[in-house]
């Protein structure tokens, strides 16, 4: 299919992310690049599930992309602090300028089109998710592409079930744990992640967490008010808009 446009997918290979991966499969979409990029923040898990994601990518005709970033640990030493709730730096640093990189490389004359797996029904941040945005100041003035942004969470199901991927109860783990997370993912973080947190918050005397909103110092204050179950700071709408540029969480 001569003249047609590269399509770039971009993911996290969390559920929204491999029902878009599905979604061009199905409307058969021609030269499909998947690409992934590594926070260098992952949970332990996460790795071989990048690793079983893209060869199912591969398996579809399409072309898996794993491209690095400066990583989590390094961006906070450089910054002297971590990402904000709101300011997500972290979004420009680990997948915006490894996505822009790879891209302006693959794609020169910038007529390929950004695909995300973005859904208005997924929050009130993306409840005015547009299908299209064309000339994206974030994507070097590309056009993005949010085919998904009317399907439900059962049209996003049914898309993984024809693809046989089980729905995860949980977003991508692609950065574990996240600014914004919850209550729930922070019981299920290893003692690895937890101490990795740790770590970089005396290395860097700032905590990754607001005190005011957890009412707790540090990533194992924030663990004993996870546990306690108090309600205070487990915000519902927690997704800041530049979060959903390149497929964060998705």
């Amino acid at each position: 299919m001569s003249g047609e446009p590269m399509h770039v997918i971009s993911v996290s290979y969390g559920n929204d992310s491999c029902a878009m991966i599905q979604w061009a499969h199905e409307m058969k979409l021609p030269d499909v690049h998947v690409v992934y990029c590594n926070t260098g923040w992952a949970s332990p898990s996460w790795p071989m599930r990048v690793i079983k994601m893209e060869a199912w990518a591969k398996s579809l005709g399409f072309q898996p992309h794993t491209v690095s970033s400066i990583g989590m640990p390094d961006l906070v030493r450089i910054k002297k602090g971590w990402p904000g709730n709101a300011q997500q730096f972290c979004t420009a640093h680990l997948k915006g300028v490894p996505f822009l990189q790879w891209i302006d490389e693959a794609d020169p004359e910038r007529t390929a089109v950004v695909l995300i797996g973005k859904r208005r029904e997924e929050s009130p941040d993306r409840a005015n998710t547009p299908e299209f945005i064309y000339g994206s100041e974030y994507h070097g003035g590309r056009k993005v592409w949010h085919p998904l942004y009317l399907h439900t969470e059962a049209d996003r199901n049914a898309l993984l079930a024809r693809a046989g991927i089980e729905v995860l109860p949980h977003r991508s783990k692609e950065c574990s744990p996240c600014v914004n997370a919850k209550r729930a993912t922070f019981l299920s973080l290893s003692p690895g992640e937890i101490e990795r947190v740790n770590d970089l918050e005396v290395e860097i005397g700032k905590p990754m967490y607001r005190p005011k909103r957890f009412g707790a110092l540090g990533i194992h204050g924030v663990m004993e008010w996870a546990k306690n179950g108090r309600d205070r700071g487990d915000i519902e709408n927690e997704e800041a808009a530049c979060a959903g540029l390149f497929g964060c969480g998705l």
